[in-house]
């Protein structure tokens, strides 16, 4: 039972996999603020937010969107706090519309 499942599976699997894979693709007109541009914006909102920042080492750039926020796409900053056990995160937003950004301090839950 379980090879036909797999044999079943496979194929399907692989017709899928060009559309999961091109649906995360950017829009270069959404597009108007550059991973190279967004970065120093980033760098100075989240200096002028949190006196702490080198508390934090930058740790990931990704492109988002959250769902319901008007301003659309975004470049998400995260830096993670260097002391262990790296709960504390801070988090800037850059949006890509207009270069507008936001800043907030994360803490992830106690995981006991």
């Amino acid at each position: 039972m379980r090879v036909r499942f797999l044999s079943l599976f496979l194929p399907l699997l692989c017709a899928l996999s060009p559309t999961v894979v091109s649906a995360q693709d950017l829009d270069p007109k959404e597009v108007r603020i550059s991973l190279q541009q967004a970065l120093p914006i980033a760098i100075a909102k989240a200096e002028a937010e949190f006196p702490d920042l080198d508390d934090y080492i930058l740790h990931s750039v990704h492109p988002r969107a959250l769902k319901g926020d008007p301003k659309g796409l975004h470049w998400k900053f995260v830096w993670k706090a260097k002391a262990f056990p790296h709960r504390k995160a801070v988090i800037v937003r850059v949006y890509m519309k207009d270069g507008s950004a936001m800043a907030e301090r994360e803490q992830a839950a106690d995981q006991r």
